[in-house]
Order: structure tokens, then sequence, then C-alpha cells
């Protein structure tokens, strides 16, 4: 979605605001499988003293799969955008989005930074306990009966123990 900064950009307190559906289909990655729609981004531009901001509230549910156990799950997120708006070309302000012209893309500034803000690893719950790294089994419904391997250099403590 391109947002027209028209009337905001020579405006000092000038204000645009939009609520749209985000395209999100470059954010699967990682744990996440599906991103179901519609994903929601509402917020405005605003022109502080000639530097144009932009922030959202962006509320995406995704399907996605635990880090540690594999279950799939339902993963609402919501996440707070800001970024900087500049004129110029390419490589002057790595930190900010390039305006076309008076126009911005919103799109990509929402799913850019939803992606670059994601957890690398995403759990169906905090305190997942994963797979048995041994037999496989779900440590959050049963414990496994696998005994723990022992580093053959600590073998002669374990002795000690026993005793």
């Amino acid at each position: 979605m391109l947002l027209d900064l028209r009337e905001i950009i020579g405006v000092p307190g000038g204000k645009v605001s939009f609520d749209f559906e985000p395209d999100m289909s470059n954010a699967i990655s990682g744990s996440i499988v599906q991103i179901r729609k519609p994903a929601r981004a509402a917020g405005n531009v605003t022109n502080t003293a000639g530097v144009l901001t932009f922030s959202a509230n962006v509320d995406v549910i995704c399907d996605c799969v635990c880090a540690r156990c594999l279950k799939e799950f339902e993963y609402p997120i919501h996440k707070q955008i800001s970024a900087n708006l500049t004129e110029g070309g390419e490589g002057e302000n790595p930190d900010g989005y390039f305006l076309q012209g008076d126009k911005v893309d919103a799109d990509e500034i929402v799913s850019t930074e939803f992606i670059l803000d994601l957890s690398d690893t995403i759990l169906c719950t905090k305190d997942c306990a994963g797979l048995c790294q041994h037999c496989g089994a779900d440590l959050n419904v049963k414990q496994c009966d696998c005994k723990k391997a022992i580093d053959p250099r600590l073998e002669v403590l374990c002795q000690l123990l026993d005793e």
C-alpha cells in the first residue's frame, strides 16, 4: 500500500493516518508456517520538525511449529513498529526508509520491521521441555526412560557417588 504524504511533507505537525491489511507473504520464515489473513496494521506518519516518522501497531496470527517439540500451534503476535522516512537515494540512510516521490510503501516497512523483530525461536509455551534427544519422546507429555549420557571423563566421579 502506497501512502500519499504530499499533505504533510512541508507541514510540521502534520499527520496521515492509515489502517490496512499488509501483505505479509514474505514474513514466513523459521518457525512460522503460515500467516493467517487478515493481518492488520494501523498507525500514522507524523511530521515532527521536518522528520517524517512512521509508527504502527501490527497484529498478526501465525501458524507456527515449536522450535523444541515440533508441535503446530496458533501464535498471535502484536508488534509496535517505528521507522524514520527520508528523501534521497540509496545508501544515504541505512536506518530509515526512502520516500518514492511523495509516497512511501507501507507494506515494505511493516513486513521488514516485523521480520527483523521476530525471535529466532518461537516456542509453544515458554517452559516447553522439547523432545528427548535419544528416543524422540515428547517431554511435555511424559518422561522417557533414557539414561542421560555421561561424559567419559567424569565416569570416575559417578562411581564415587554410587558408593
